[in-house]
């Protein structure tokens, strides 16, 4: 295995994994640099890597995931700042308005809750849910590539982005009648 040809391409799919777990640009970018020096320090136990994709996804997952840890322990969120900010990858979930008008202030406030409510409920859906969610949903993923990364079979995918996504569905409407 080669760094530049078997390591280096997945970059930016680990970026926007690592930016949907940690909601921040800066961490993101911490976070893929430290999986890349992480695959370099490990580099003798290429050879037993089968999927480095799937590797490397799971190497970013637990760093972004412990940065997130690390980031509430600082900053702990109050109802403002989880509002206040729209994590990137979700934008992809959002259904674009195809009126001949531009949006209104109001319009694109509203987009923006949604989103950053559905960013909110993704990140409180348990394992594997949320794994799910972000890896077909955002990261677009087929559910073959999910299953390898996730030592799951197809089925399993199936069934739990299914209960996923009734489950996300059910607390968005709840929250959105609040």
């Amino acid at each position: 295995m080669d760094f530049r040809a078997d390591i280096l391409p997945h970059r930016d799919r680990l970026y926007r994994l690592a930016l949907s777990i940690t909601a921040h640009t800066a961490e993101a970018e911490d976070v893929v640099q430290e999986t890349m020096l992480r695959a370099w320090q490990h580099r003798d136990e290429w050879p037993q890597i089968q999927n480095p994709a799937a590797w490397l996804a799971q190497v970013c997952k637990r760093l972004a995931l412990d940065s997130r840890k690390r980031l509430d322990r600082l900053r702990p969120l109050d109802a403002t700042t989880a509002d206040s900010e729209q994590p990137r990858p979700l934008a992809a979930l959002s259904a674009e308005k195809t009126t001949a008008l531009p949006p209104t202030p109001a319009d694109t406030l509203e987009q923006h809750e949604s989103l950053s409510l559905l960013s909110q409920l993704i990140r409180q859906l348990p394992p594997p849910q949320d794994d799910l969610i972000r890896l077909r949903d955002i990261e677009g993923l087929s559910y073959r590539d999910i299953a390898l990364q996730l030592s799951l079979t197809e089925d399993q995918v199936r069934v739990y982005l299914h209960r996923a996504r009734i489950s996300l569905r059910d607390q968005y409407l709840r929250r959105q009648k609040q």
